[in-house]
């Protein structure tokens, strides 16, 4: 934590539905020494993608909508080329849409109201058309103001009623100003060397349907538990939430509803994480062969938990190691070589553009801007291990996957990555490993 400046963290594993490990950590505000306990309430920003997402489920499963409905049959006078966009394009961010938290502080203050930030976003032009790529967005916002037209009830208070309190999360709430939080963390950031405090922004867009829940680590090891027992939802939702999406095209991306679904150090993970720039970070991560979960709330704004997350990990599952760890084997297969490289040289000498990347290549969630900066400079790949599931294939992505090749991209920033191919050489995903 101190080589991370985190004042204060909240971790549960859980191991076969069972919590195996729980503990607090620091402080959970800095200027009154409070120290993080089993009551400290964390914003969990962008996690609550994932309980809008199960609300929308929740809601079809009553007949009130459908996950193919068309965003304009909820929100009218919507621009021409969002005529298409349907809820299940907002719930795994196939809509073309772009994330407003992109966006400066100040564009937060200039559209202050839901309206107002709905009808900024409505002036920019989609990246791509409905269904056609994968581009991580502020979708849900939009969901959230759908949850609201069908129920007539606020975002706020339909969760209260139809998930929280039957899940007995008593300690979860959407961010309201006005609303005393006890036991409640302060964000905090780590800028130019201290800490300071998390930033300031308006109300209504701190409580969006994409970023507003605030909760506790005990909430959240319920939330897990109830998406695996069918408490909130039926089997069938499930299998819609964990299930990666297909654009148009056939090709398959790595979110489903709320959730990333990837591969990574030969474990399916399923996971999601939370940044806010209030100063919280947060993240949760099923390990699907393994039956585990990791769950990390922490109050600093860009904490690193993706990577405490994996060093946690490597305690309780043996050999999931770094790839950057393991001693290069020979490459018996350099025609393989010459191929990733000559698609790792071509996305690095010209601009990715966010519409196309998913429609060449499923890169596990990494976006074009990322790529970009990680092949910078790239000159090759040095081959470093293969993994065989000749016998038993990997399913992922609608494929069946027999290997995996592993090598390091010599570039200015030297990285690892995963390459998965099928049995007949057809490539299924490229990931980001070290």
């Amino acid at each position: 934590m101190s080589k991370r400046h985190i004042p204060g963290l909240a971790l549960a594993i859980i191991r076969e539905g069972q919590v195996v490990r729980k503990a607090y950590y620091g402080t959970a505000n800095v200027e009154h020494q409070s120290p993080v306990n089993e009551s400290t309430r964390f914003a969990i920003a962008s996690i609550t993608k994932q309980i809008t997402c199960a609300t929308i489920l929740l809601l079809q499963e009553e007949g009130k909508l459908s996950v193919q409905d068309k965003l304009s049959t909820y929100i009218k006078e919507l621009p021409a080329s969002w005529a298409e966009i349907t809820l299940s394009h907002l719930m795994n961010h196939t809509s073309g849409l772009g994330d407003d938290w992109n966006e400066p502080t100040s564009y937060f203050f200039q559209h202050h109201t839901d309206e107002k930030m709905l009808s900024a976003q409505m002036g920019y032009p989609l990246y791509f058309k409905p269904g056609e790529g994968f581009y991580y967005s502020s979708g849900p916002f939009f969901l959230g103001l759908v949850i609201e037209k069908i129920t007539g009830q606020p975002y706020s208070s339909f969760l209260k009623e139809r998930v929280f309190d039957p899940l007995g999360m008593t300690s979860t709430a959407v961010y309201h100003h006005r609303t005393v939080v006890p036991e409640r963390a302060a964000g905090y950031r780590w800028h130019e060397e201290r800490l300071e405090n998390g930033e300031d922004i308006p109300p209504a867009a701190e409580s969006r349907a994409d970023v507003g829940v605030l909760t506790t680590l005990d909430d959240m090891v319920t939330w897990s538990l109830a998406l695996k027992d069918n408490s909130l939802l039926k089997p069938e939702s499930l299998r819609q939430m964990f299930t990666p999406g297909t654009l148009a095209s056939g090709h398959a991306i790595p979110y489903g509803y709320g959730w990333y679904i990837y591969y990574f150090r030969n474990e399916l993970i399923i996971e999601h994480g939370g940044l806010f720039r209030t100063g919280f970070t947060s993240r949760i991560t099923h390990f699907s062969n393994n039956k585990l979960d990791v769950i990390i709330l922490c109050n600093l704004w860009e904490a690193g938990l993706f990577t405490l997350t994996n060093d946690i990990t490597a305690q309780y599952l043996d050999g999931f190691t770094r790839i950057s760890d393991r001693k290069p084997q020979p490459d018996r297969d350099k025609k393989r070589t010459r191929a990733l490289e000559t698609m790792f040289r071509e996305l690095s000498l010209s601009p990715i553009k966010r519409g196309e990347l998913y429609q060449q290549t499923n890169f596990s969630g990494v976006e074009p801007e990322t790529l970009e900066t990680l092949l910078k400079g790239f000159q090759k790949l040095e081959f470093i291990d293969l993994k065989r599931f000749t016998a038993q294939p990997l399913e992922l992505y609608g494929a069946k996957i027999t290997r995996i090749a592993y090598y390091k991209a010599v570039a200015e920033q030297d990285t690892f990555w995963s390459f998965a191919f099928t049995d007949t050489g057809k490539l299924v995903f490229v990931n980001w490993e070290d």
